[in-house]
């Protein structure tokens, strides 16, 4: 046997031993390529599941094709996520992605004109990336027609080959003043294209948005399978191990690591996750969770332009979204 073999029999064995008993809302393959896994296997882990509103695929521009979407809709995916990143080839490569920006085109059209529900992501501040070029892969991932646009800023991960090759300045990164200008910028843009903003990274046609991700931001219970995957269920978090041999030996007892919020763990993490959706949070219910400082934190805001209010919530501008986290460490 493969390795992939026995990684898909020991995550099988998982979902049977501790998998939902009841109606399953969403369900969404990632957390790398599942594309890239045989289709065999892909048909064997998804018979395990009967998702009602959503599945999601990830998927990699070069395995998309007009058979691969046709199987895939046969396992009952209606979602498919692409990473695109940029349509640059140079910033591609800088990066380390193996497609080139035409097959990241030709991949979003078939996505979008099979009908299925198509996410595609780009970064914002890759190497070398200028205004330009950034602005030209926002018109083209606007044009292509997809109902949904995840925009995620760079993040340089410690001791990563990217992050080793900025250090030693092989490669250069867009100023930061010059992100900020284009995110603000990319929110107005994509909303005067009908992709509204409803998350700080996020961005989707009206009936579009991921409901699966909508159960994070929400605090609602969900569960993971496979290694390093992460579940939340009764207020406790919980992940398993990310080491393949030891999960595959034993894929229903490889927890290794658990933690059960605090009354006050648990207050900060809902203000971070109603904060980061456009949606915010009720007055009065930050007022309850933080009491004086939040009526004097509110006032702050929108005085200096990075909070918003509408009716009786409390939300941020796409200015303040940028330094979202350090504007909610000031409630505490």
């Amino acid at each position: 046997m493969t390795l992939e073999d026995q990684y898909v029999d020991a995550l099988l064995r998982e979902i049977d031993a501790r998998g939902p008993r009841g109606d399953i809302e969403t369900l969404y393959l990632g957390g790398g390529t599942p594309s890239r896994t045989s289709l065999q296997h892909l048909a064997r882990i998804a018979s395990r599941f009967d998702p009602a509103t959503e599945f999601t695929l990830e998927a990699n521009p070069e395995d998309i094709t007009r058979d691969a979407i046709a199987v895939w809709r046969e396992m009952g995916v209606d979602r498919l996520s692409i990473g695109v990143q940029s349509f640059h080839d140079a910033e591609l490569r800088e990066i380390g992605r193996i497609h080139d920006a035409n097959a990241a085109r030709d991949a979003v059209k078939l996505a979008v004109d099979s009908g299925m529900r198509t996410n595609l992501d780009l970064i914002l501040g890759l190497p070398r990336q200028s205004i330009e070029s950034f602005r030209a892969s926002l018109d083209e991932a606007i044009a292509l027609g997809a109902g949904h646009l995840s925009l995620y800023m760079l993040d340089l991960d410690e001791k990563t080959p990217l992050q080793v090759q900025v250090a030693r300045g092989r490669t250069t990164l867009p100023e930061e003043d010059d992100v900020a200008r284009l995110y603000v910028e990319a929110v107005e843009r994509l909303g005067n294209a009908g992709l509204a903003q409803y998350e700080i990274s996020n961005f989707a046609r009206v009936g579009q948005e991921s409901q699966h991700n909508l159960r994070y931001w929400r605090r609602e219970p969900y569960l993971g399978f496979g290694i390093g995957a992460h579940s939340f269920v009764d207020e406790r978090r919980f992940a398993n191990t990310r080491d393949i041999h030891r999960y595959i030996a034993d894929p229903t007892h490889a927890e290794d690591f658990t933690e059960s919020l605090s009354d006050d763990e648990k207050r900060h993490e809902l203000l971070f996750l109603r904060l980061r959706q456009t949606s915010g949070i009720h007055y009065d219910r930050l007022v309850e969770l933080c009491g004086q400082e939040a009526v004097e934190w509110t006032e702050r805001g929108l005085r200096e332009g990075w909070l918003r209010r509408s009716d009786s919530r409390v939300g941020f501008t796409p200015a303040g979204f940028l330094l979202s986290n350090d504007y909610i460490s000031q409630l505490f």
